[in-house]
């Protein structure tokens, strides 16, 4: 319980740590340097991330070795548990057979009291001298088989403790095995996440690669040098204020930490929700220009980004650099470099499609980054409560 706690706290530090530094410095305009240490850091993060599936995935590798290894002594146990068994039955079976035997030879006879009486084949003697011969016969014949059939029972006792240690051996293999399981479980989830981990920030590098792309040939262009920031190099549209991104919608959740879900762990929520259904416009909030663009490479597979289909458009709000961000899109109408307006569309709503593998359900995600941090969008645009509609964009 406490380190699940203590996890929880760790996640919830770094994940603030992370919101709180994301360009270093919250307050500073972005510049074309700042976003290419940022792509050199994503792209480490990316390599990092490859180098520990391949940790996970040897180890998995491990434990389905061991299992199968432990599977192959389960069954020799149990095929010599078999031969055991098999070999008690016929000892039995030759114990039974020499009683008889005996019994025909001597014919005895088994009394009350458990004594043995000899009978016809000691008093068929001639003479003294054959009845003691007789007699030595029988006690020796007697001893001989006393003592290989006491053998023969402590044959099938030894058998019988053996098919005991066995089963016990089973009962370790097969806890074991469980075990095995659980461990490999919990690897393959832990592989799970590390490939959508990778899949997040493999589809955020390559996007954010585009976006310093772009960015490089726009300083070309306006012949900055890539320590100016965005905002003093490219002419971004000035606004005054953000307005709604959506004519109506419902809010369903809101920035900051939640338990994720579908991740099913505490997790920053760097934006508000707002369910609408899939293919409903979404806008611009402000004037500005489309920097960054995460496409889905394949709608049909399982193998996007976290936030799926997402557009990030840079702004100039009251001379202050902000980027909105317009996530689980189901398609996208604008392409890097373009100038929006508040009535441009940036693309169509989607979200709990089968790409999608962060969202529960139709829905659009805005966030607001100030400087290169999210902020809460409530701070900067008028929301109804959680739960609440709204019909307008002001």
């Amino acid at each position: 319980m406490f380190k699940k706690v203590a996890k929880i706290l760790f996640t919830i530090f770094i994940t603030f740590l992370f919101a709180s530094n994301v360009f270093a410095a919250t307050s500073g305009n972005t510049s074309l340097k700042d976003l290419k240490d940022k792509l050199a850091k994503e792209k480490q993060t990316v390599n990092a991330i490859a180098n520990k599936q391949k940790t996970v995935q040897a180890n998995i590798k491990k434990i389905e070795k061991e299992l199968d290894d432990v599977a192959d002594e389960i069954d020799q146990c149990e095929l010599n548990i078999k031969e055991s068994k098999e070999k008690v039955v016929s000892l039995e079976t030759e114990i039974n057979n020499k009683q008889v035997e005996i019994n025909n030879l001597l014919n005895f006879l088994q009394v009350s009291d458990g004594e043995n009486v000899y009978l016809e084949y000691i008093f068929k003697a001639k003479s003294f001298t054959d009845f003691i011969y007789r007699s030595a016969v029988v006690e020796q014949l007697t001893k001989y088989n006393d003592e290989l059939i006491e053998e023969m029972y402590n044959l099938i006792d030894e058998n019988k403790k053996e098919q005991e240690r066995l089963a016990k051996e089973i009962d370790k293999s097969e806890d074991a095995i469980v075990k095995l399981n659980k461990t490999l479980a919990k690897y393959n989830l832990s592989m799970e996440d590390l490939v959508d981990d990778h899949k997040d920030a493999k589809a955020d590098y390559e996007a954010s690669k585009k976006e310093v792309e772009a960015y490089e040939k726009l300083y070309k262009k306006y012949g900055c040098s890539d320590e100016t920031s965005i905002l003093d190099c490219i002419d971004i549209p000035y606004a005054d204020g953000f307005v709604r991104p959506l004519y109506k919608g419902t809010i369903t959740s809101e920035y900051g930490l939640r338990y994720h879900p579908t991740l099913h762990y505490y997790r920053m929520h760097n934006g508000i929700d707002i369910g609408v259904p899939t293919n409903t416009p979404v806008y611009a909030a402000a004037a500005g220009i489309v920097t960054k663009i995460t496409r889905v490479s394949n709608p049909n597979k399982r193998n996007s980004s976290c936030g799926g289909n997402v557009v990030y458009v840079k702004h100039r709000v009251n001379g202050k650099e902000y980027t909105t961000a317009y996530m689980h899109l189901h398609s996208i109408n604008v392409k890097l470099n373009d100038f929006v307006t508040m009535a441009t569309v940036v693309g169509k709503s989607g979200g709990g499609e089968s790409y999608d593998y962060c969202t529960t359900g139709p829905h659009l995600h805005f966030g607001i980054m100030k400087g290169g941090s999210y902020v809460n969008p409530r701070n900067y645009i008028s929301f109804p409560a959680k739960g609440k509609k709204f019909t307008s964009r002001w």
